[in-house]
């Protein structure tokens, strides 16, 4: 990690970082690149990508519409309605 990438990730970021921190972030750097390198080497040829890390099967109900609900049951206890629909009051103030 060069000086003037570390200006540019400082300015990216908003941050202020003095001369040692500047030298840690670039060892830091310099380490976080150097394994993904390392990883970049490894031959995933024929590996499938995971959705999870663990190998869990979901069991999944039949996808389909059910309409169940009593809207009259439900509106019952709502302090105010009207032609099905819920009243609430006005937040916004239209000025």
């Amino acid at each position: 990690m060069d000086e003037v990438t570390i200006q540019r990730l400082m300015t990216l970021s908003q941050l202020s970082l003095d001369g040692e921190a500047k030298e840690k972030i670039s060892r830091d750097l310099d380490a976080i690149i150097g394994f993904i390198e390392i990883m970049d080497q490894v031959d995933t040829e024929g590996v499938e990508p995971l959705a999870h890390a663990v190998d869990l099967d979901q069991p999944l109900r039949e996808d389909r519409a059910v309409v169940d609900e009593d809207r009259d049951v439900f509106q019952s206890i709502a302090p105010k309605t009207a032609d099905g629909f819920y009243l609430v009051p006005k937040v916004l103030d239209q000025r």
